[in-house]
């Protein structure tokens, strides 16, 4: 699996499909929704245990309930100030964590939702199994009340829909805001003085002749870990700005007829290829695990480093205000930006809820202002609708608004896809064998990527 920030759990991200621009949290203004239905249409006792309810109230903010979120321990701060939040603009519902230890909480999960002490707000790792098993609600009608589709990016939504055994198409099964960790390029601002970047690269031959000249200068421009396959950060990168985020959502989803094994995949290894021949990375990068690249990078080693602002929590250890980050840029100038991400601001209701509707009004509070800020407030990036587009990725501002520019701008895109490895367990661990390989100059990009498809298909067949 990718290596994923500390309190965020390993989840799929969406589809690349046009959907209204959304913009950062900080400076949002609340978006008010009016009742969709009349106070008493589709109660939450006809509802209970019914996977698709048809007639919903979201008229219910001041109906008294109570609601049993259950946690992962990591995650227990984080969703514990949403719970808060949600609780201050709706004092008569009440939002209680039920906590589970992270190694516990995906296998334990399955059987509450089967219980008839079922909590009602959950995050299922495994979501088509939660649906085949009827253990979750179909949210279409609720997304149809409160207008998710239309204040969501799609691709944060995309990771909520299942439809004949695959994700990212057909009805909603979790929903609620976008908020995740940016995976993009994170820089030494001395470095970049020195080697004249005075811009956020606009494409990825910018990218490369900013790279060129660090070299130059005898600066190394990559760091990177490939012990443990850490380049592949920067790979997925490649191969969502040439495959394009949709494509390598799908392959990730296992939609039908999704193949890695194109000219695109391949222009995306070969680019990898040619900064490996170029240099751009150290020449022991193959024995360099994550805590070491670490090291290399905040000791000043290199310009670049291609990872998730999960890693801040460990940068800013003895590194702080001395680097920054923007998004990966597009293969070719004014392209569509896309990158890996996790959304922490989407739920599952549970089948056997007996709240559906004010569990609803959870999801719905997770798109406004004052749940992102929460996310904001604990690491992540996150985003609302209703406000004015974003500012462009730059190299001045706080850490935090780069970080916020660069996932809005993926965001606007609709550009958030996945990790590659996240396919398959198999492909995992042979992803990480192949870019070895590669950087010690032992296979090609055209048979890297026809491994990594056999692979894959094969993977799929025995599942």
């Amino acid at each position: 699996m990718p290596e994923q920030h500390p309190t965020s759990p390993v989840r799929i991200a969406g589809r690349r499909l046009r959907a209204p621009l959304a913009s950062v949290a900080a400076v949002s203004a609340l978006v008010t929704l009016a009742a969709c239905s009349a106070p008493g249409s589709g109660s939450d006792s006809d509802a209970a245990a019914n996977p698709t309810p048809t007639a919903v109230n979201t008229a219910v903010a001041d109906t008294p309930a109570e609601l049993t979120l259950f946690s992962a321990a990591g995650l227990q701060t984080y969703e514990q100030g949403l719970a808060d939040a949600f609780m201050a603009k709706y004092p008569k519902i009440k939002v209680k964590l039920r906590v589970e230890a992270d190694n516990n909480y995906n296998t334990v999960l399955p059987r509450l939702l089967a219980s008839d002490s079922t909590p009602d707000l959950v995050q299922p790792y495994d979501l088509l199994g939660g649906v085949k098993d009827n253990l979750l609600t179909n949210l279409d009608a609720y997304d149809k009340a409160y207008g998710w589709s239309s204040k969501v990016p799609a691709s944060a939504l995309a990771p909520g829909r299942v439809s004949n055994g695959a994700v990212g198409g057909g009805p909603l099964y979790q929903a609620g805001g976008s908020a995740g960790p940016l995976v993009g390029v994170f820089y030494n601002k001395e470095l970049a003085a020195k080697v004249g970047m005075k811009k956020v690269p606009g494409s990825i031959p910018d990218l490369e002749a900013v790279m060129a000249k660090a070299k130059k200068s005898g600066i190394t421009p990559i760091v990177a870990s490939n012990q443990d396959g850490l380049i592949g950060h920067l790979y997925n990168l490649l191969l969502g700005d040439y495959m394009g985020a949709e494509r390598l959502s799908d392959i990730v989803y296992h939609q039908p007829g999704a193949n890695l094994d194109t000219p695109e995949a391949v222009k995306a290894t070969e680019t990898l290829q040619k900064w490996i021949k170029a240099g751009y990375f150290a020449s022991d990068v193959n024995a360099l695990n994550q805590e070491a690249s670490y090291g290399k990078f905040t000791g000043g080693k290199g310009l670049f480093f291609f990872q998730g602002s999960w890693i801040t929590q460990a940068l800013d250890k003895n590194f702080k205000g001395k680097y920054g980050v923007f998004p990966m840029p597009p293969a070719t100038q004014d392209g569509p930006y896309a990158g890996m991400t996790s959304n922490t601001l989407a739920f599952s209701i549970a089948a056997r809820s007996k709240n559906k509707d004010a569990a609803a009004l959870f999801l719905d509070f997770l798109t406004t202002p004052e749940a992102a800020k929460v996310a904001v407030d604990n690491g992540y990036a996150a985003l609302t609708s209703g406000t004015a587009a974003p500012g462009k990725p730059s190299l001045s501002g706080t850490l935090t608004e780069q970080i916020q520019a660069g996932y809005a701008a993926i965001a606007a895109d609709n550009g958030f896809d996945s990790w590659l490895q996240n396919a398959a367990p198999a492909l995992n661990t042979k992803l990480t064998q192949q870019l070895q390989l590669l950087v010690s100059g032992k296979v090609e990009p055209a048979a890297m990527v026809e491994t990594l498809q056999t692979t894959y298909a094969d993977a799929l067949k025995s599942s």
